[in-house]
This record gives C-alpha cells, sequence and structure tokens, in this order.
C-alpha cells in the first residue's frame, strides 16, 4: 500500500463533471477540453460524409462532439486516434458551425425568443431563408477566403455586409434575403461547383436546435425544414454537407410531421455508450488531472500504459473491462455491500443508471462520482478508507440519489418543462404499478406546461420513448428505473434508503 493524499483525490475526483457535467460548462480552454474529451469508435461513422444527422439524447455527449469538430487540433486527433478514412483528407475540408455555440457565452445566432417572435406565423420557405441566411453569415464571418471568391459576388453586397456583421439581429436581413432568395440559392450552386473543383468540401454543423425558440410546441416547423431543406441539397450538392446534432425525441414523425423523415434514416447514426466506454471517459479524465491521480491509478497494472499517450487528447486508458473492475474493487470495492448478494460494483454503477432503454448517458455516469467524492468529502475521515479505498458503497448510493433528483431537474428546467407537473401525481408512487392507475394519474395531472400531445395513451407513450418508463410486456404494469425514479419520489419494494 502507497500512502495517498487520499482527500485531495477525493478532490480531483470531485471535479471530474465540472458544472454538474454540462457541455455548456466545459472549459473554453481548448487543451482542458480535449483532455477531458474521449473520442468514441462511432463518432468514426459519423464522420462519414454522407451522414447528415447525429441523434442522441440528452447528456450522451452531442455538443462536446460539436464543438470538437469546430476545433481545428481537434479534429485533427480524433481522425488521427480513431484511424477514419470515410472522411476526406482534413487539409481539403473546411468546418463552419451553421447554429450551435462552439464556446460559452457565445452570441452569435438570433436568440431564441426573437426568432420565435420574429418568425411567428411564417411558412416553410420563410424557415429555409432563415436557414440559408445563417449559412451565409457563418461563411462571411469565418472564412474570409472563401468568401472572396466568385460565388458570393452573386450576392448584393449590401446583404453581405449585414449578415456578416449583424446575423444575430434577424429583423435587420431576413427580409433582405427573401427578397435575393434566388440569388443566394444561386449562388450556393455556384460554392459547390467551385469546392468540387478545387477538391474541398464544406461541412456545416448544428447544435442546440432544441433552444432555437423557447415553445418546445414551436420546434418541430424549424427542425423539419431545415432536416427537409438538407435532404434536399444533399442531391443537389456534392461538397456542402451537413453534419446535424439532434436530441432522439425530437426525431419523430409524429412530432415534425415529416413525411420524408424515413428518406433520413441511411444518413443518420446514435450515439449510444457502452458500459466499458463510460469507464473509459471517467478514468481519462482522472488521469489528465495530475500526476497525484495518475499515480493513484498506477495501482491497476496496465490500466494506463506509458504509449497510450495523445499529444492533444492526452492520456488514454485502455478499453479493457478487468482494469475497470480491479479499479472499482480499490476505490470502493469489489461489493457493494459484505457480499456478492449486495451486487458486484462494477456492475451496480451502469445498472442503476441506465434508463428504461437500457441507455446510460456519460453526463449521469461522471455526475455520480463526482457527488459521492462530494459526500464523502463532507465527512472525511481517513479511517473510514482502509486500504487504497477512495469512497465507501452508502457514498455512492446517495449521489444515486443527487443524481436521479439532478436529471429530473435538467430535463424539467429545459427540455421538458411539463414533466413538472407529473412530480406531484407520481410522488409516493409504488412499483411495480397497473397501467390503468398510472393512466389515471396522467389524467388527473393538471398540466402547468402542454406536453407534447394531450391524449393520455400518447403521453405513457412518450415517456417509455424518452426511457422514463417501461411497460412490462406480460402484465403491462409500469416499472421506472432509478435514474428517474428517486427524482420523481416514486418507491419500489427493496430499493435502497436514503443513507444518514
Amino acid at each position: 500500500m502507497t500512502n495517498f493524499d487520499k482527500k485531495k483525490l477525493l478532490e480531483i475526483m470531485a471535479n471530474v463533471a465540472p458544472g454538474r457535467g454540462v457541455a455548456e460548462h466545459e472549459s473554453n480552454n481548448e487543451k482542458i477540453f480535449l483532455k477531458n474529451f474521449l473520442p468514441l469508435p462511432n463518432y468514426r461513422m459519423a464522420l462519414e460524409v454522407d451522414v447528415l444527422l447525429i441523434l442522441g439524447g440528452r447528456g450522451v455527449g452531442k455538443t462536446e462532439f460539436f464543438r470538437l469538430l469546430a476545433n481545428y487540433s481537434g479534429r485533427q486527433a480524433l481522425v488521427k486516434n480513431l484511424n477514419v478514412r470515410g472522411l476526406p483528407p482534413l487539409e481539403r475540408t473546411i468546418w463552419i458551425a451553421g447554429y450551435g455555440r462552439t464556446k460559452t457565452g457565445e452570441k452569435k445566432f438570433p436568440a431564441p425568443d426573437i426568432t420565435e417572435n420574429y418568425m411567428k406565423e411564417k411558412d416553410r420557405i420563410d424557415w429555409r431563408i432563415f436557414w440559408l441566411g445563417l449559412i451565409l453569415g457563418v461563411i462571411f464571418q469565418q472564412e474570409k477566403e472563401l468568401s472572396n471568391h466568385s460565388w458570393a459576388e452573386e450576392i448584393p453586397e449590401q446583404t453581405r455586409d449585414i449578415l456578416t456583421n449583424k446575423l444575430s439581429l434577424l429583423s435587420n436581413w431576413f427580409l433582405d434575403a427573401r427578397q435575393n432568395f434566388e440569388s443566394i440559392n444561386y449562388a450556393l450552386d455556384k460554392l459547390d461547383e467551385e469546392l468540387l473543383a478545387s477538391d474541398q468540401w464544406l461541412f456545416i454543423t448544428y447544435d442546440e436546435l432544441d433552444r432555437i425558440v423557447p415553445s418546445y410546441l414551436e420546434l418541430a416547423a424549424p427542425i423539419r425544414e431545415l432536416l427537409a431543406f438538407w435532404l434536399d441539397r444533399w442531391r443537389r450538392w456534392e461538397r456542402i454537407r451537413p453534419k446535424i446534432f439532434l436530441r432522439t425525441d425530437l426525431f419523430q414523425q409524429e412530432f415534425l410531421g415529416f413525411p420524408d423523415a424515413s428518406k433520413l434514416s441511411g444518413h443518420k447514426i446514435s450515439l449510444e455508450w457502452e458500459t466499458s466506454w463510460l469507464y473509459q471517459v471517467f478514468v481519462k479524465r482522472l488521469a489528465n488531472s495530475g500526476e497525484e491521480m495518475n499515480d493513484y491509478l498506477q495501482i491497476v497494472p496496465g490500466l494506463i500504459p506509458p504509449q497510450k499517450k495523445d499529444k492533444k487528447l492526452g492520456i488514454l486508458p485502455v478499453l479493457e473491462k478487468s482494469r475497470f473492475e480491479l479499479l472499482m474493487e480499490i476505490i470502493i470495492g469489489e461489493y457493494m455491500g459484505n457480499n456478492y448478494r449486495k451486487g458486484y460494483s462494477y456492475n451496480w454503477v451502469p445498472n442503476h443508471l441506465q434508463d428504461a432503454r437500457g441507455r446510460i448517458a456519460p453526463r449521469s455516469f461522471l455526475k455520480l462520482f463526482s457527488l459521492a467524492a462530494e459526500r464523502r468529502l463532507e465527512k472525511f475521515e481517513e479511517k473510514d478508507l482502509p486500504e487504497n479505498r477512495l469512497l465507501v458503497p452508502s457514498d455512492l448510493q446517495g449521489a444515486l440519489m443527487d443524481t436521479s433528483q439532478d436529471r429530473i431537474k435538467e430535463l424539467t428546467e429545459e427540455e421538458y418543462p411539463w414533466l413538472e407537473a407529473l412530480k406531484i401525481g407520481l410522488k409516493n408512487l409504488n412499483l411495480l404499478t397497473e397501467e390503468e392507475k398510472f393512466i389515471d394519474i396522467l389524467k388527473k395531472t393538471k398540466w402547468d406546461k402542454q406536453p407534447p400531445t394531450k391524449k393520455t395513451q400518447e403521453i405513457l407513450k412518450y415517456l417509455e420513448q424518452l426511457g422514463i418508463v417501461e411497460i412490462r410486456h406480460s402484465d403491462r404494469r409500469i416499472n421506472m428505473p432509478d435514474i428517474y425514479r428517486y427524482g420523481f419520489e416514486v418507491k419500489r419494494k427493496g430499493g435502497i434508503k436514503r443513507p444518514k
């Protein structure tokens, strides 16, 4: 056993999820950002030129991936680490953020409430003009060399000037863009031809599409027209391609009313995390946090091979289940109690963080350890941590409840405010429960915010799609995974009691 400063190590672990794991709170410092980022194998497919749509639930890392693609060093590191072959050579690619913040605090695009007010009752062509205007604006702002090519001369100088300098002022440029709608389309056709002639590619990325307008029910029109626009241009253009990051639940035909959505099936992928990847990103963040934590991780032989260090991405731990199992045994113990009946610690974490569809958000995974470390620091006593332990099982059990509450808070404050009203009816509900009883709760709920549908059975279906509830096929009884259950204060026989 080596003498470690366990309090210092716990402080490092508590910081493994800055800003409670929200991507917008990740550092704007390029070095720190890249050292926190883990390139996943399925990112390789996302970089294929004909993949237009990248789907994922809240907290799966869409915004981090989006931010990485806006960063030249990040793109280099990603392509090198994953040995990407489906993407043209990076030196022949140009990457521009068509919507979304590449850094915290950016105010490049029109504010959501301004957009909603100005675009109220606008038709589908108007939304096409909106997206075309943003494309031109970001090209003019970010790619001066590209803007000086002959294609740009097809657009009136006044329009170019407004889109370059006042892109966030929607009312200043929209009417001008509408008036020059034909010229803008022609200019972009010409840009595609010029890119083809010079053997270059232009990729336009989109994120935070759930924040175009504040109202959930008003999101369908702008998202539908963005997808329809790019599906149409995919057939027309050869060298201009989008990468659209979108919440999975927003890509529903019943929500979008987009009849051609099925045509995107060959051009989309979903971001989902395997358990070993979750442990890998946790260890990567710890390993890159400093020498002291790095020394501690050396207790696990082969977890961090000396040669596995990237100049940009930092230390890269091995992807090996047995190494992560041993690490958990060292940090907390092999079991979540005195023996295996309480569960193996390595399995316990993903089993209690997965939603009803088996998906786990890395944000929740990192947050669990961060909150567990905070709990241990509140009552830190060296004598309570034998050998090289940093946590005890009750730390993770208590942190699970806090993580669940944070998860519900995230959902109700941002994407799904209508879920807040469910807390009253679900409080103290005992699981498993009959479908009829759950339906009755939904019927009696007084919605402060309008849910995506008024039909009770469809609300239940929506909750099932979100992974908040599971409907058992055998008896139609309703279950709820722990990642949501504690946040809604729902009970289950044999569930974990809150640690003192």
